[in-house]
Parts: C-alpha cells; sequence; structure tokens
C-alpha cells in the first residue's frame, strides 16, 4: 500500500465523509438523488457551506440527563461507529466502514466521536477532521430512537471544543437543508452554495 501523509489522508476522509452524506437517506425517507449528483456535481441548493468561528464559545444548551461521556474513539473501534453513523443516516454499516477505517481513525488529524449513555449505550457520533487552523466537522448523528434529546448538540460541542484546544481557529462543515437550523443554533453562519465537483 502506498503510505500517504496525514494531510491527504484528512482529505480523501472528508471527500468521501461529504460523499456518503449527499448519497445517504435520512429518518428512513431515501434521498432523491438528481442528475447532477449521480454525475457527482452537487449544487448550491443541495448543501450549505456552513462556517463558525471558534473562539469564545459557550455550551448552547443542557446535558441530556443519560449521557454518560462523549468520547475519541480508538482506531480499532471504527465497526462502533459504522454501526452509528449508518443507524442515523440510514446507509449500511459496511459503507461507513469502507470510509471511516482503522488506518483512518488512526490519523491523528481525524477524531471520530461518539456520545454514551450511563448505561454504555452509544447513540451519537461524529468526526472532526483537523487541518492547518481549520476544523472540518462531518457526519453528525443519532441513533433515530435518540433524537430530539440533544445528543448530537453535546457531541458537535465537544469535538468543536477539541478542535479549539488542538489549534483550531474556525470550524466548517456542509449541511443538508433539514440540518441548517440544527448548525445555525450551534453558531455556524451559512456563507455560500457550494459545488462539489467529484472524478469518477
Amino acid at each position: 500500500m502506498k503510505p500517504t501523509n496525514s494531510t491527504e489522508s484528512s482529505a480523501r476522509a472528508f471527500r468521501a465523509a461529504v460523499e456518503m452524506l449527499a448519497t445517504s437517506r435520512r429518518r428512513g425517507r431515501p434521498r432523491v438523488r438528481p442528475a447532477a449528483t449521480q454525475l457527482g456535481l452537487t449544487g448550491p441548493g443541495n448543501q450549505q457551506f456552513m462556517v463558525a468561528e471558534l473562539e469564545g464559545r459557550s455550551s448552547s444548551g443542557s446535558v441530556p440527563a443519560e449521557l454518560a461521556l462523549v468520547r475519541r474513539l480508538a482506531s480499532d473501534e471504527y465497526d462502533t461507529f459504522a454501526a452509528v453513523i449508518g443507524q442515523s443516516f440510514g446507509v449500511p454499516d459496511e459503507t461507513v466502514a469502507r470510509v471511516y477505517t482503522a488506518e483512518v481513525l488512526a490519523n491523528p488529524q481525524i477524531g471520530a466521536y461518539v456520545a454514551e449513555t450511563t448505561s454504555g449505550l452509544v447513540v451519537a457520533a461524529g468526526a472532526g477532521l483537523l487541518a492547518q487552523g481549520h476544523l472540518a466537522i462531518a457526519n453528525i448523528g443519532t441513533r433515530p430512537e435518540h433524537r430530539g434529546q440533544g445528543y448530537a448538540r453535546v457531541l458537535t460541542e465537544a469535538i468543536l471544543r477539541r478542535g479549539a484546544a488542538a489549534g483550531a481557529h474556525t470550524a466548517y462543515l456542509h449541511a443538508t437543508a433539514d440540518t441548517v437550523p440544527f448548525f445555525e443554533r450551534l453558531g455556524f453562519t451559512t456563507r455560500a452554495g457550494w459545488t462539489m465537483l467529484n472524478a469518477a
């Protein structure tokens, strides 16, 4: 296998994560894939580029009563991440595991995080990818039966805090129309529509 540096690995993982979001199903409803997406061109109407400054952040709500901790996964826990993200986005675990492999999770610039309840159940997951002072947030998801309780918010805030502690000054993400309000409540603002071209 050809060795890659951390930056290349981070960029590859983020591109794959964005593509997985663009082609996944949300809340059990199949997502219609327009021709532009099928060709690898996703237009501004589908996703919004959002940015947040990391300095001076504070929590935007209370902690769920059943939350025990938010922790970063070890590289050999990639299957745990795959299971939660798979259930959250309605995609097969194997699809997620092909993106977030043990090698990817071992990259110090990539953090895969989970929120666990007091009973040890992992209910939410997400990733942060650190590069050159910027923190990319990807694949924030909660198991369907635990949505609306604040787990994704607390998880995202923890990822943002850890990114800031590691030297990031700005966070960014690509949000779908149904997740824009969630990220706005966390201090993200839409900067512009975006277009992504992929080589097939």
